[in-house]
């Protein structure tokens, strides 16, 4: 999936460590997104994926290293650059008391570009009505109302925690789809984390896979399918220079950086999709 990118970046992690109690959550992490980036963010639970978009977006402070944003860094936001961000927490948030109509007549005003029509379309979508209670929506009605809320003024950059995980399989196709549409179309950046690894092999462009705080891979996903590979040593052969090994299980290497011209030193090699890439690598 090749696209044009910008140099000039919208989203930049430089040696990120962020600690709590002495814990590490994010270990020298170092990762940029450029215009039309959809990066797709795997990782078990734990593994610092929220932990990372809360720092980007100055919620949490960084204990080593720097976070550039849209042109300034992640501890001083300004009021225009929020404008140009959407974010979608895991635990969509309140509005309580509010209809939909009114919690999106308040929401609207704060951004000058909004797209009244983007608006009305996913309303229509999601099947949403703006005479229910916000309190009363569904799990999945109120991260559909929050997608809305994050997307309808077409953000540079967007960040989504899991943001289709209460979906019905075909409005989460759909609004995948939409997702990787806008990007492009906005020259936007978008980070966003999912345990359904079928929608990242759909819509991302890029995959960034995270273990225990550490970025053990980030890749176009097109190069991830060919570069990282399940291989089986052969009896006296060494391992050829330049592969890396991300996991070891009896004669099982999995390994990246893999080209053709290797094969020979393998009594097997097995190319794999995402989700075996993701049970290999934490066997």
């Amino acid at each position: 999936m090749q696209m044009q990118e910008s140099n000039q970046a919208i989203l930049a992690f430089h040696g990120l460590t962020k600690a709590f109690d002495g814990q590490l959550a994010i270990d020298d992490l170092s990762m940029t997104l450029y215009p039309g980036m959809v990066v797709g963010l795997l990782g078990q639970n734990g593994a610092g994926k929220s932990t990372l978009m809360r720092c980007a977006l100055g919620i949490l402070d960084v204990t080593e290293g720097q976070i550039e944003i849209l042109g300034g860094t992640s501890d001083n936001i300004s009021s225009a650059q929020k404008e140009l961000i959407g974010y979608v927490p895991q635990q969509p948030f309140g509005y309580e008391g509010f209809t939909v109509e009114r919690a999106l007549a308040l929401h609207r005003s704060f951004y000058p570009n909004w797209d009244g029509s983007l608006e009305q379309e996913w309303l229509s979508r999601f099947q949403l009505d703006g005479a229910q209670q916000v309190q009363r929506l569904s799990v999945g009605q109120r991260q559909s109302l929050a997608l809305i809320m994050a997307m309808a003024y077409r953000p540079k950059l967007l960040i989504l925690d899991e943001p289709v995980a209460s979906l019905d399989p075909i409005a989460r196709r759909e609004f995948m789809s939409d997702l990787f549409d806008l990007a492009l179309d906005a020259g936007s950046a978008v980070l966003f984390s999912s345990h359904i690894t079928s929608d990242l092999e759909r819509v991302a462009s890029h995959v960034a896979l995270m273990r225990k705080g550490k970025l053990v891979l980030f890749k176009e996903i097109d190069a991830l399918r060919e570069s990282v590979q399940l291989v089986s040593l052969k009896p006296g052969e060494s391992l050829p220079e330049g592969l890396v090994v991300l996991n070891r299980q009896q004669d099982k290497l999995l390994v990246d950086h893999y080209e053709a011209a290797m094969a020979p030193s393998f009594t097997s090699v097995t190319p794999m999709n995402l989700e075996q890439l993701f049970m290999e690598l934490h066997r």
